[in-house]
């Protein structure tokens, strides 16, 4: 039996890529701001300017732009 890791992994790149793996939603998202929550009840938002999703699948979602700050909120109950 294989066991799925419901942990998530962020890779910043410089200021303009991100990569968030195991990212379960998205919960606000325009060209300056990003919510998203992971698997494991973790809120991440984004902050910037010209943010785009250049890449969502179930394995996480991939983030390009001028990114200027990155948060992490404790985890919300469901």
């Amino acid at each position: 039996m294989e066991l799925i890791s419901r942990s998530s992994q962020i890779m910043i790149c410089g200021d303009s890529y991100l990569e968030i793996e195991n990212c379960r939603r998205i919960l606000e998202y325009n060209d300056v701001y990003l919510k998203v929550k992971t698997y494991n009840g973790l809120m991440i938002e984004i902050w910037g300017s010209g943010l785009m999703l250049s890449d969502y699948n179930t394995l996480g979602i991939a983030v390009r732009g001028k990114i200027s700050s990155v948060e992490f909120s404790g985890r919300e109950r469901e």
